[in-house]
C-alpha cells in the first residue's frame, strides 16, 4: 500500500493492534511522518511458542495469519485517509511484540506505539516490555498517552525533563517538536540536597548556593538550542524536589513530554532510570523517549 519510498527516505515504525490505543497510535505516527517526508511502516506481532531444542518453531495457523494481515491493512489505510501523501507499508512480525518492534524499527528515525493494547502487542507499553523497548531502541521512542486523541498537540508547551550534563538529543527534540507546534518549551531540572547537612539541616546560604548551582547547570543546557531557535520560548524551572514525581506533575496539560535515556550495558541493560519508567507508566500526555548514546 503506498510505494516503498527510496532508501534515503526516514523511517517511522508504528506497533499497532487494532484497539483503540493501537489507532490512536497510527494516527500519532502518520502525522510524525507526514511531517517528516517519512515512509510510514505498520507493524503488527504474532506471537508464536518459542522452539525448545530438537523441536521446530510452531508456526502461527493461517487464520491468525490473515487477522494479522487485515489488521495492518486497515492500519495503513486509515492513516492514508488522513495523510493520503503518505508511502505505508504494512507489516506482519512475528515472536515477541518489543523484538518485532525493534526488528521492524531498524534505521528509523522514530518508533511510536500506543501505552496499552490486546492481541499481539497485549500490555506492550506496560511494566517491563516498554523498557525493554526504551532501554533498546536506538531512535525515539513515541509513547502515545493521555487522552490526547488527535495527534494535533493539545497541551500548551513541550515539557522538557533536563537531568544533568549530556541531555544534548533530549533538549534539541524538545526545541524542534516545540517550534513545530508553535508552543513553548516548559525545562523542568529537579534536584535533592547533596549529602548530610548535620542534625541543624542546611543554611539559608547553602540552599541558595546549592539553587544557583543547579538553576546554572539548567541555563547551560538549554543555552545552545535557545540560541539556534530564537523563536521558542522558554520557561526554565529548578526545583528541589523528586524528578520523577515533579515530571508526572507537571506532565499535565503538556502537548509532549521529552526524557532523554541513557542505555546500559551487561545485568542492567533492562533499566532506563525511575524518571523515564515513571513516565512511561504514569505522564499525562504522550512521552518521547530520546536516546542519549
Amino acid at each position: 500500500m503506498g510505494n516503498t519510498g527510496e532508501v534515503d527516505t526516514p523511517l517511522v515504525v508504528v506497533g499497532t493492534d487494532g484497539s483503540e490505543h493501537g489507532d490512536r497510535a497510527v494516527a500519532h505516527a502518520a502525522a510524525e511522518a507526514a511531517r517528516r517526508g517519512a515512509v510510514l511502516r505498520v507493524v503488527h506481532a504474532i506471537r508464536v511458542p518459542m522452539a525448545a531444542p530438537g523441536f521446530e518453531p510452531v508456526e502461527p495457523n493461517e487464520d491468525t495469519r490473515r487477522a494479522a494481515e487485515a489488521l495492518v491493512r486497515d492500519g495503513a489505510a486509515a492513516a492514508l485517509r488522513r495523510h493520503p501523501e503518505l508511502s505505508v507499508q504494512a507489516r506482519v512480525g512475528y515472536g515477541l511484540p518489543g523484538d518485532a518492534l525493534l526488528a521492524a524499527a531498524e534505521g528509523a528515525v522514530l518508533l511510536v506505539a500506543g501505552s496499552r493494547g490486546r492481541g499481539g502487542f497485549v500490555g506492550l507499553l506496560l511494566g517491563s516490555v516498554s523498557r525493554f523497548l526504551a532501554a533498546r531502541t536506538t531512535c525515539p521512542l513515541l509513547i502515545v498517552r493521555g487522552d490526547h486523541g488527535a495527534p494535533a498537540p493539545t497541551g500548551v508547551n513541550v515539557l522538557l525533563g533536563v537531568q544533568g550534563d549530556g541531555d544534548d538529543r533530549a533538549v534539541r527534540a524538545a526545541f524542534e517538536a516545540a517550534r513545530g507546534w508553535g508552543v513553548p518549551v516548559h525545562a523542568v531540572h529537579a534536584w535533592s540536597w547533596p549529602g548530610y547537612a548535620g542534625l541543624a539541616g542546611p543554611s539559608e546560604a547553602d540552599m541558595r548556593a546549592v539553587a544557583e548551582v543547579h538553576a546554572t547547570a539548567l541555563a547551560g543546557a538549554l543555552s545552545g538550542e535557545r540560541t539556534r531557535f530564537p523563536d521558542v520560548e522558554v520557561r526554565a524551572d529548578s526545583v528541589m524536589a523528586d524528578a520523577a514525581g515533579t515530571l508526572v506533575e507537571a506532565s499535565a496539560g503538556s502537548a509532549l513530554a521529552v526524557v532523554g535515556v541513557r542505555h546500559h550495558r551487561g545485568p542492567l541493560r533492562h533499566w532506563v532510570g525511575h524518571v523515564a519508567t515513571a513516565a512511561i507508566e504514569h505522564a499525562h500526555c504522550p512521552v518521547l523517549l530520546v536516546p542519549l548514546d
